[in-house]
């Protein structure tokens, strides 16, 4: 079902009264043209406290490649097909299933800083089944000038970091307690050889990474410490899975 379809405007939004599954995204613009544009997902409770799936507005950017590590992948629609996009991307809400929704719940979508010349378009993706295993968000930010930070990681699964040539080094702590020390050139090693296919063009060119973020597995770690020089704010883009952290398989 369309959520959202929107051109010549700078923001939109959206209310939705039914559970569904995963949102499909497209767009006129490829995945390196998305900058500034920002979003906000929450579910309204009737009478309950409110599923913040972002907190508050967050880059879109970000949460697409947050979305899509592993065993998914950004993709197209080329020319030849009935409608071309240069970036399509199905973004899974929950593990598996539709979101719970109660009686007059709203899930709310909202989008800011669009580019008014491009298109942008949300679909929502049904499910035959219902789950409360919400995939939910946060981003932190390093400032400048702090060269030595640590980021509590634990709890979450996935980060989009910023591949900035400030960082000198990402030292890991594990679960069983083990420190591992990692170059940059390293982590995006890891990275790639872990989901290699990234995004795939509508030109068919298949890459395997996205230019300025690295997108990394956190499953097992519970603490980064980042090691940079001063010069600029680096974020750690990140997702939660709420049923993971429950049954305490993410520690």
């Amino acid at each position: 079902m369309n959520i959202i379809e929107t051109t010549g405007v700078a923001d939109a939004k959206a209310e939705l009264q039914k559970g569904i599954e995963s949102l499909a995204f497209f767009s006129d613009k490829t995945v390196d043209e998305i900058g500034d544009e920002l979003i906000s997902i929450q579910v309204e409770r009737n009478g309950g406290s409110n599923l913040e799936i972002t907190q508050g507005f967050v880059s879109l950017k970000r949460f697409l490649l947050a979305s899509t590590y592993g065993d998914d992948a950004i993709g197209s629609f080329p020319a030849t097909n009935p409608e071309s996009f240069k970036t399509v991307a199905v973004i899974e809400l929950t593990e598996m299933g539709a979101l719970v929704m109660g009686p007059n719940d709203k899930l709310k979508l909202a989008l800011k800083n669009l580019d008014p010349m491009k298109k942008y378009i949300f679909d929502g993706i049904e499910s035959p089944v219902t789950s409360d295993d919400v995939y939910m968000y946060e981003e932190k930010s390093i400032a400048d000038e702090q060269t030595n930070y640590d980021v509590n990681v634990r709890n979450f699964d996935i980060a989009i970091i910023d591949d900035d040539a400030t960082i000198t080094e990402l030292n890991f702590t594990h679960d069983n307690g083990v420190v591992t020390k990692h170059s940059m050139r390293e982590i995006r090693a890891i990275s790639q050889d872990i989901d290699p296919v990234a995004y795939v063009r509508n030109d068919g060119k298949v890459l395997p990474n996205f230019v300025g973020f690295i997108q990394l597995p956190l499953k097992g770690i519970v603490n980064i410490n980042v090691r940079k020089n001063e010069g600029s704010v680096v974020k750690f883009f990140m997702r939660k899975d709420v049923e993971l952290l429950a049954m305490g398989l993410i520690k």
